[in-house]
């Protein structure tokens, strides 16, 4: 069965989709199958990844959730990407309704795990990313209930994203009993600018404060790059739009990392 990491802060603006989206994209290039579940009703990894836009109608996460029960699974609402080796299960503003009427059911920690539990079209993914909104709810609780690893995006510079990280942490300790493969694979700094001295400070303030916790950070961090933005103006990911620019250097380092990461873990428990 593939690796499943949830990207999760519930600080929005720190960078979830665009790590989301670009490392699905890394993977994909180094030739491991990836699915991305697009847990976000906003839907903005669905607006870029998925090649053909009008499918989200026709298969999305919401539309599996909402199906009669033993009637559909997460790799039947599966889509294609510019990227042969990643695939989308889209989403729909239509999701923020379904969380209202999942909230007092079964469905508002265990939706995701049950169409995923006899999913046999997982099978042939190495990595499933699920991208979350910017709250700690339904969709949260859903893909941590199911997920390996967790990352969690904090931008240098933004002292709001690390005082909503504690609330995150707790969050994954509390899910920990329901699921005890769940680790924290690490904490990703982004937004990250070296000719800032305050960019710099914090950097290494927040180093150290993890460290001393042991909480891995990171090696890679993710430098301001506005070429993303571009890229995403365009519907594409950094790699599609251009390969040579730091953004796509960046998250093919951050790919590599992942991908070690995982590696020393079943290593470790063979």
């Amino acid at each position: 069965m593939p690796k499943i990491i949830t990207i999760g802060n519930q600080k929005g603006g720190v960078g979830k989709t665009t790590t989301t989206l670009n490392l699905a994209d890394a993977l994909g290039r180094k030739g491991l199958k990836v699915l991305v579940i697009d847990a976000d009703p906003q839907g903005n990894c669905t607006s870029i990844l998925l090649k053909e836009i009008a499918l989200r109608e026709q298969f999305s996460l919401v539309k599996a959730l909402e199906a009669p029960v033993g009637e559909t699974d997460m790799s039947s609402m599966a889509c294609g990407t510019s990227n042969d080796n990643v695939d989308i299960v889209p989403n729909t503003i239509r999701c923020m309704l379904w969380e209202r009427t999942a909230a007092n059911t079964p469905d508002s920690i265990l939706g995701f795990l049950r169409l995923t539990r006899s999913d046999k079209g997982l099978e042939k993914y190495d990595f499933v990313l699920i991208d979350t909104p910017p709250n700690i709810g339904c969709m949260v609780n859903n893909a941590l209930m199911i997920s390996d690893y967790a990352i969690i995006p904090i931008p240098t510079s933004d002292q709001f994203a690390l005082d909503g990280l504690a609330t995150f942490l707790r969050i994954l300790q509390n899910m920990r009993s329901q699921n005890g493969r769940l680790k924290l694979m690490g904490v990703l700094l982004t937004k990250y600018d070296s000719r800032a001295n305050i960019y710099v400070k914090n950097r290494d303030r927040i180093i150290n404060f993890f460290d001393a916790k042991g909480i891995n950070v990171f090696h890679t961090t993710i430098r301001i790059n506005i070429d993303i933005d571009r890229a995403h103006m365009k519907r594409k990911t950094i790699f599609e739009f251009d390969p040579s620019k730091y953004g796509a250097k960046d998250h093919a380092a951050l790919a590599e990392e992942v991908i070690e990461i995982v590696r020393r873990e079943a290593d470790r428990e063979q």
